[in-house]
C-alpha cells in the first residue's frame, strides 16, 4: 500500500509507517523549501496519537539535517498548528495525524504556512530522485505555544449576540485541546462530551459520521441546547446538530452558511462534485457563482485562493472559510452557525426547516484497490454511448432535469462510491436501483 495519498500521507504506524519513512519526509521537505527559496522556518506540530510525539521527533530532525529551522508546536489541535505557520509566516506548515481513521493509524498533512495544501506527491518525488541542496548549516529548533493567540484571534473575529447553550463532543481527539477554551472565550454556555484526551477514542470512532454520533444527539434531544457539534480526530471536519437532534450534513451546513456570506457579499462559492444540487440551485438564486472541483479539500482549498472565492464546501464536512483563513478549520463551522443565530430571530432548527433539501443518498461499495479505478473507466466509455450531459472531472457523473448521479473511486480506501441525488424520492429510488446493479456488474466483472 502506497502512503503517499492525494490530500496527505497516511499509514499503518510500524508497518506502513515509521520514523524513518518520515524523517526522509521531513529531510525532503527541507530540500523542497529551499529549491523554492522559501524562508528557512517551517512550523511542527503533532495530533495526540500516541506515535505521534516520535514521529514529531523524527519529522523534526529530518527538516533540520536538511537545512531548515523548525518550529515545534508540539501537541495540538489541526487549527492551533495551522494557525501558527499563518501567524508565524512560516515556509510550510507539517501536521502529523492521521484525522479521522482508528488509533493504529498516523500521517502527516503537508501545507503552506498561508494554508494551501502541497501535494504528497511533490514530496514523494523528491525522494524517489534522491534529490538533495547543499546545506550549510543544521538548522535550529524552537518550541512555541501560540494557542493564547489562536483563541483570542477568533474572539476577535466571531460577534456571537447571545448567550448560546451548546454540547461539544471533542471525540477525545485533538479538538479537546483547543474547542472548549474558544467557545468558552466567546461566551457560550458550554455542555463537554467526550472533551478529554485519549489516543485509543474509547467513546465513539475518531469520523463523525451520523452513526458514530448518537450520544451527541441523545444528549441535544434530552436538554434544551441550541445545538451541538462533534468533531474528527484532528479538527478540520465537523458534524453540526441542532437542538432538535438533526443532523447537518456537508451539504445542508454549505448552503446555510452560504447563504449567510452571500448577504453580505456575492462572489465564487467553490463546491466539489458530489455536493447537492439543492445547495447549487439555493446559492445560484442568491447570487453565488458556482465553481466546481473533484472530491477533496486539496482542490477546494486551493480554488478558493486561486479564485478568491467566499466559501468552499465538500460535502463530507470540511469547508474553507476564506474571510478567516485560507486552511480547512473546523471550528470555525460552528462558531459562523452561532453567528447566523444570533444575528437572526430564529434558531438552528428553524433556519433548517427553512432549507430546500432534496433526497440524496452515497452508497458504498467494496472494490480491490487495484480496480476501483478501471471500474470508474469503465462506466465512462460505456456512459458516453448512452448519455449526453456527462462529466468526467472526478470518477463519472451524469446529470438529469430531474437529479444526477455520481460514481467515483476512493482515492484513500479500497471502495466506490455512489452518489446518487433526486428532487423526488421516487426518482431517487429508480436512479439508485438502475445505477446500484451497473456499478456492482461492473464491480464484479473487474474482481477476481
Amino acid at each position: 500500500m502506497s502512503i503517499y495519498r492525494e490530500y496527505d500521507i497516511r499509514g499503518v504506524y510500524g508497518k506502513d509507517f515509521n520514523e524513518e519513512i518520515i524523517k526522509s519526509i521531513g529531510k525532503a521537505v527541507a530540500v523542497f523549501v529551499r529549491k523554492n527559496g522559501w524562508p528557512d522556518t517551517i512550523v511542527v506540530g503533532n495530533d495526540i496519537r500516541t506515535s505521534s510525539p516520535s514521529l514529531s521527533a523524527a519529522l523534526i530532525e529530518g527538516a533540520t539535517s536538511g537545512g531548515v529551522n523548525v518550529t515545534d508546536v508540539g501537541t495540538s489541535s489541526f487549527g492551533t498548528c495551522l494557525f501558527s505557520g499563518f501567524k508565524l509566516k512560516s515556509a510550510v506548515t507539517l501536521y502529523i495525524t492521521a484525522s479521522h481513521l482508528p488509533p493504529e493509524w498516523n500521517g502527516l498533512k503537508i501545507y503552506t504556512g498561508e494554508g494551501i495544501p502541497i501535494p504528497p506527491l511533490v514530496i514523494k518525488k523528491i525522494i524517489d530522485d534522491n534529490e538533495q541542496t547543499d546545506v550549510e548549516y543544521r538548522g535550529s529548533v524552537e518550541k512555541a505555544d501560540l494557542k493564547k493567540d489562536y483563541v483570542e484571534f477568533l474572539r476577535s473575529k466571531f460577534k456571537i449576540r447571545k448567550k448560546l447553550k451548546i454540547v461539544l463532543d471533542c471525540g477525545n481527539g485533538s479538538t479537546c485541546l483547543a474547542a472548549p477554551d474558544i467557545f468558552e472565550a466567546l461566551g457560550f454556555e458550554v455542555v463537554k462530551l467526550f472533551c478529554d484526551v485519549d489516543p485509543m477514542f474509547p467513546n465513539r470512532p475518531s469520523d463523525p459520521a451520523p452513526n458514530n454520533i448518537t450520544k451527541l444527539v441523545e444528549v441535544i434531544k434530552n436538554g434544551g441546547y441550541d445545538f451541538g457539534v462533534a468533531f474528527d480526530g484532528d479538527g478540520d471536519r465537523a458534524a453540526v446538530v441542532d437542538g432538535k437532534g438533526r443532523i447537518l450534513t456537508g451539504n445542508e451546513l454549505g448552503t446555510l452558511i452560504g447563504g449567510h456570506v452571500l448577504g453580505n457579499e456575492k462572489g465564487n462559492i467553490v463546491i466539489t462534485i458530489a455536493c447537492s444540487l439543492s445547495m447549487e440551485r439555493s446559492l445560484k438564486k442568491l447570487g453565488g457563482d458556482i465553481i466546481k472541483v473533484p472530491v477533496g479539500h486539496t482542490f477546494v482549498i486551493s480554488k478558493c485562493k486561486d479564485e478568491n472565492a467566499l466559501l468552499g464546501v465538500e460535502e463530507s464536512g470540511h469547508m474553507v472559510l476564506p474571510e478567516y483563513f485560507a486552511f480547512d478549520d473546523a471550528v470555525l463551522i460552528p462558531l459562523k452557525v452561532a453567528e447566523i443565530i444570533t444575528d437572526s430571530d430564529k434558531n438552528l432548527a428553524e433556519h433548517y426547516d427553512a432549507l430546500t433539501i432534496y433526497p440524496f443518498e452515497e452508497i458504498v461499495f467494496q472494490c480491490p484497490d487495484d480496480k476501483k479505478f478501471d471500474v470508474a473507466l469503465n462506466l465512462l466509455e460505456e456512459f458516453r454511448g448512452i448519455y449526453d450531459r456527462i462529466t468526467d472531472m472526478d470518477g463519472v457523473r451524469l446529470d438529469f432535469d430531474d437529479g444526477w448521479i455520481l460514481i467515483r473511486a476512493s482515492n484513500t480506501s479500497p471502495k466506490i462510491r455512489l452518489y446518487v441525488e433526486a428532487t423526488t424520492q421516487e426518482r431517487l429510488n429508480e436512479l439508485k436501483g438502475t445505477f446500484t446493479k451497473v456499478l456492482q456488474d461492473e464491480i464484479t466483472k473487474v474482481s477476481p
